[in-house]
């Protein structure tokens, strides 16, 4: 069983850092002027204008990503060859640009047609939802993704222990994806996130402001919270429900229908080997808590297959599906 450490953040505490003071900049696609050919260890810089910005990683890769330019192959280049082909392509793109910055440098690099919510507003809805008090478990934005898990709701207490329910809130930015949002369960003794699959919620972002996506954003975290309460208590009824017999066929045939990643299947194989009598809940939770392995919660880099783990386990808990008794396969419908 893998723990993770206890959160100590809060919605409040979150507010405050994820506040931006972005300014944007609106221009040709063909304006900006980057500037790499400099003497060694001098920090490359962007000029939008009369305004010069410090470009760091993230904002080189940002740049490479809306000019088309393979970031691998940008990366071996020397300071003078960067500069050229930058440039080159930055005087040969058509269309418009936006970049947003503040004091720390680039922020976002996007056409003026794509529409994107503030990181802000986030968490101004997380804050209409719940108190400022409330506990936040994960929150990270990146010009690659967006994340914000905020919990409040009294636990449910059963046979299984404590669970916490709230909402997660996600974004793919770096394709501009319209924003998601997930009931999620905490099992508090096992420090495990568990993500409920709910495909209702879904937020049509299609030609519409960021103002009204926002609006869709709310609503749908409203939905989410109302119905943890019930997930929570049908998590803990899984400890009613025996594998004893059958745990690693129902492992595999979970594994085989959601694609569960070889490596943390062995940790889930161990974790259910360990208890003489598993049931269900056992079986849910070592494969949610498989993505507490350090490897897992210390990589920026896992945080897609952390992720698949918990969406995996929330869909064992809603699968109401009809099954085979020996193999555990669907029964097709007469």
């Amino acid at each position: 069983m893998f723990l993770r450490e206890p959160a100590t953040r809060t919605l409040a505490d979150v507010y405050t850092e994820w506040k931006s003071h972005d300014r944007s900049w609106n221009s040709d696609a063909c304006v900006p002027e980057v500037n790499f050919d400099q003497e060694v260890g001098a920090v490359p810089t962007v000029s939008l204008g009369d305004h010069e910005i410090a470009l760091d990683e993230e904002a080189i890769g940002q740049l490479c990503a809306f000019y088309a330019i393979p970031r691998a192959f940008f990366g071996r280049l020397t300071n003078a060859e960067k500069h050229f082909v930058m440039n080159s392509r930055i005087e040969h793109t058509p269309g418009e640009i936006t970049i947003e910055y503040n004091d720390k440098g680039i922020t976002d690099v996007r056409k003026p047609s794509q529409p994107r919510l503030d990181v802000e507003q986030f968490v101004r809805i997380a804050h209409r939802i719940f108190p400022s008090s409330a506990v936040v478990l994960d929150d990270w934005f990146t010009p690659d993704d967006l994340r914000l898990d905020v919990l409040h709701q009294l636990p449910t207490i059963g046979l299984g222990g404590p669970v916490y329910g709230g909402v997660r809130f996600a974004q793919n930015r770096k394709q501009n994806l319209a924003p998601t949002v997930h009931p999620i369960l905490f099992h508090e003794d096992t420090t495990t996130v568990i993500q409920i699959p709910d495909w209702s919620l879904k937020i049509d972002a299609r030609g519409v402001s960021t103002e009204k996506i926002a609006e869709r954003l709310e609503a749908e975290a409203l939905r989410a919270e109302a119905r943890v309460t019930n997930d929570a208590a049908h998590l803990l009824d899984l400890h009613h429900t025996s594998i004893a017999g059958d745990r690693i066929t129902r492992l595999h045939r979970i594994a085989a229908e959601h694609g569960l990643p070889v490596r943390p299947l062995a940790d889930v194989t161990v974790a259910l080997s360990r208890n003489d009598e598993p049931t269900m809940l056992d079986l849910v939770l070592a494969i949610a808590n498989a993505a507490n392995a350090p490897k897992l919660l210390g990589d920026p880099a896992k945080r897609t297959v952390r992720t698949k783990l918990q969406a995996i386990a929330g869909a064992v808990v809603t699968d109401e599906a009809e099954r085979c008794k020996s193999c555990h396969a669907l029964v097709s419908a007469a």
